[in-house]
């Protein structure tokens, strides 16, 4: 576990509106098949919760991948993402220390 890792998750995880749409992901995730078809819905939803337009959306998935919480990759004019389990796996570790 890298402290500059963990920096950069909690810095990305700050805005709560990224924190919602980080959930989102990792909910659609868990729940789908086909993980790309879960995050398109997740970001449609997360557009219509947030109430925040696309681009304001694409600017949080750009920011959780920078942080390496998420990858994304671009299929046609979409964007599928998958949540990095490195990085959760890095976050579960730092809050089971005692």
């Amino acid at each position: 576990m890298k402290l500059s890792n963990l920096s950069n998750y909690f810095k990305a995880l700050s805005s709560e509106q990224r924190l919602r749409v980080y959930l989102m992901i990792l909910e659609a995730e868990r729940k789908e098949e086909d993980c790309c078809d879960g995050v398109l819905r997740a970001f449609s939803r997360a557009c219509d919760l947030l109430d925040v337009s696309r681009s304001t959306v694409s600017h949080h998935l750009k920011e959780l991948e920078a942080s390496g919480l998420v990858s994304c990759e671009r299929q046609g004019q979409s964007m599928c993402c998958q949540v990095n389990e490195g990085a959760l796996g890095e976050l579960r570790e730092f809050f089971a220390l005692k």
